[in-house]
């Protein structure tokens, strides 16, 4: 058999054995947000937070005293979600910046309308996603689901000088950059990361198409780690654990067996506060620190799992062609504005 299939397996496996350490009572350790250090004074942004995972990430950190940038495309339902947060936690900081994943251009504005108004940034959590969606393209020519990573990729290169001006300026910040990925890369095959037309994967099933953008999530984060590595801050992806989110409601409506097969398994999934443990626990957890993570892959609740061969990607090849390919992207969508 291939080695590749053997890691793959090992991966399986070890996701199963850290599923089994977290949620068997007997052999538990689970991180908790009980466990979240004191937030006063650091300012986080969360993707995607006006629900799901992302409302309870910036629930928890308002409460931990955050003051937390909602970025989302839809004003009214973020601005829904801050009501609710500001009337469960009535002294929280909760605010909204105007963030389209799907369009490149939407990532330099918002990192502008953030840059603007605060002088540092302790905690970027790269959360919002989009998944199941029939093959389309975006207004920039890439595929939505691989926005997932394109998208992110653009807000978080954009900022990058505050991120490391704040980990210079407030040596106790402990910066923290998390994309949150998924388990699903698992069945992602070696992509080609060397063109748009190989990013967007015409003839992949929206299945597929959702594998790979949660695959470029890890790889990016690896390769960002790479270029921050004289600096103090951390970069980790994580698998929240299948969750019961707004995403995965509606996800392959037009692949009726993926949609059954949602709706089967769905219910069976945790409810999104569960999946805003390991975010919380990446982007603010002193253990974080204490194990020297970078670049770690962290799994339910806490813990930190085991990437494919094909996600470590050793010798950086695939993490330098995303690299490469996002900034020939942003490129052509900043020419396409002048």
């Amino acid at each position: 058999m291939e080695p590749a299939f053997f890691g793959v397996l090992l991966a399986l496996l070890d996701t199963f054995v850290r599923f089994v350490n977290a949620n068997i009572p007997l052999f538990r350790r689970r991180w908790s947000v009980e466990e979240m250090p004191e937030l006063k004074g650091r300012i986080a942004i969360v993707t995607g937070g006006n629900t799901g995972i992302g409302f309870f990430v910036c629930l928890e950190l308002a409460r931990r005293g955050a003051k937390v940038y909602l970025a989302s495309r839809s004003e009214s339902r973020a601005k829904a979600a801050i009501q609710k947060i500001k009337e469960l936690i009535p002294d929280s900081q909760v605010d909204f910046i105007h963030f389209d994943l799907t369009i490149l251009s939407s990532a330099r504005k918002a990192a502008d309308s953030f840059i603007s108004k605060e002088a540092r940034l302790d905690i970027l959590i790269n959360n919002a996603g989009i998944l199941g969606t029939p093959y389309k393209l975006s207004p920039d020519g890439i595929e939505l689901q691989a926005c997932n990573a394109t998208g992110h990729f653009a807000l978080t290169s954009h900022l990058l000088p505050i991120l490391k001006n704040t980990a210079v300026s407030f040596p106790d910040s402990h910066v923290r950059v998390v994309n949150v990925a998924s388990m699903a890369y698992l069945q992602a095959i070696t992509p080609d990361l060397s063109s748009l037309e190989g990013l967007n994967r015409a003839d992949d099933s929206p299945m597929g198409g959702y594998n790979h953008s949660k695959l470029n999530n890890v790889l990016f984060t690896n390769e960002l780690q790479k270029r921050l590595s004289d600096t103090s801050i951390r970069c980790l992806s994580v698998h929240p654990g299948f969750v019961a989110s707004g995403i995965t409601r509606d996800a392959f409506d037009n692949e009726v067996f993926a949609y059954f097969l949602m709706k089967i398994i769905r219910p069976f999934f945790a409810a999104p506060c569960k999946g805003a443990i390991t975010p919380l626990y990446a982007a603010t957890s002193p253990e974080i620190e204490l194990k020297n993570l970078r670049a770690s892959y962290l799994v339910p609740y806490g813990q930190v799992g085991k990437k494919t061969p094909l996600a470590e990607d050793k010798e950086g090849r695939l993490g330098q062609q995303f690299w490469r390919l996002c900034e020939m992207l942003m490129k052509a969508a900043e020419d396409k504005q002048k």
